[in-house]
């Protein structure tokens, strides 16, 4: 990146102490430095990492200044290290040469599609009748736009994702290799001995500035709208079915399953694995925990683990429980003997064994 220290405390917000001259010239890993090279460190509860260290520069916390650490090289002071070089991280990703304006000579575009400016169509993609495409949006190879859907500015598409017809995406949108957009839901209804399709009408809504990524699948509603609010992101081999209504700022890691009909708030965490049942609501700023199973309404602020989910606090008890379950098991199957041998005594016998004789 050749950049000098005193330009990269600018980038990332920072206070220098060192060379302002020194030029750093990439991001580097606390575990893996280089001498030209600059990376962070969160917090000063291990501060012997920095014995050695033989990094370009390091970002501190702003309570570091001061402090007489092991290492004397060049120093940025932050308020958020994290966030300092998550800054740097951008930097360098808006030098990098993305893709260049313009429709490639294999790509399918209909004349009646409306495609705006600065717009990237990459090879093979498809793009059908009616569908508006805003400026400086990014779709990349391979890429199935279906009829008139409406996808904002600024937008990725990356290979191989697929949206289908009628769905809206507003601007800012990244949509990562092989998502699915506006798949049916899954609707069928059990009449006269057979699985009846029920067709699927609506569509799917993605809000500004979502991100969703590698083969995850949302489908389009029954009636209405499938919705993703603004600011969620979704990590890869998602399902969220039809008529979800998914907040602003929302979190959804790797293998979430939600059923249809389900209502998600602002600001809700769901790990790993994690499922959801239809037809509930989970609360603003609720959390699950991973590989939980989610059975019914959660209420906002809470955090919810297990199969069935319940209460963390609950769930742990629970779990320390079973844990001693086969320690329990000795002493009841120990008594049970004891009992049993008691049973056989006389009442004398039994006289002698309550005496401790």
């Amino acid at each position: 990146m050749d950049i000098t220290l005193k330009e990269a405390a600018r980038i990332a917000q920072c206070e220098t102490a060192g060379d302002e001259n020194f030029v750093l010239r990439q991001l580097c890993a606390l575990d893996e430095p280089t001498e030209d090279g600059i990376c962070y460190l969160t917090n000063l509860e291990k501060p012997e990492v920095l014995q050695n260290l033989k990094a370009g520069c390091v970002i501190l916390p702003l309570e570091a200044k001061g402090q007489d650490l092991p290492f004397k090289g060049n120093i940025l002071y932050a308020k958020n290290p994290e966030w300092a070089f998550i800054l740097l991280l951008k930097y360098v990703d808006s030098l990098r040469v993305k893709y260049t304006p313009g429709i490639h000579p294999t790509a399918v575009v209909s004349p009646t599609a409306n495609i705006g400016a600065n717009v990237s169509i990459g090879a093979y993609s498809v793009v059908e009748e009616d569908a508006v495409i805003g400026e400086n949006t990014v779709i990349y190879p391979q890429c199935y736009i279906g009829k008139n859907v409406k996808i904002g500015k600024n937008c990725l598409i990356y290979p191989q994702v697929v949206i289908r017809e009628d769905c809206v995406l507003k601007d800012f949108v990244i949509l990562q290799a092989g998502a699915k957009i506006g798949s049916d839901g899954f609707g069928f209804s059990f009449h006269e001995g057979r699985h009846q399709k029920i067709p699927q009408i609506g569509n799917v809504i993605i809000e500004s500035d979502v991100e969703i990524q590698s083969n995850t699948c949302i489908d389009r509603a029954k009636i209405s709208s499938t919705v993703i609010g603004a600011n969620t992101k979704i990590d890869n081999l998602v399902q969220v079915g039809h008529n979800v209504k998914v907040g602003m700022s929302s979190i959804m890691c790797a293998q979430v399953g939600v059923a249809g009909t389900t209502d998600i708030g602002n600001g809700v965490v769901l790990a790993g694995q994690v499922g959801l049942a239809g037809h509930m609501k989970i609360g603003d700023r609720a959390q699950v925990g991973a590989q939980s199973g989610v059975m019914n309404s959660i209420p906002a602020g809470q955090t919810y683990f297990g199969y069935p989910a319940m209460p963390q606090k609950e769930a742990f008890r629970q779990l320390a429980i079973l844990r001693k379950l086969p320690e329990m098991y000795k002493e009841i199957k120990e008594f049970k003997k004891q009992l049993s041998q008691t049973k056989k005594l006389s009442l004398l016998g039994k006289i002698k064994k309550l005496a401790g004789k």
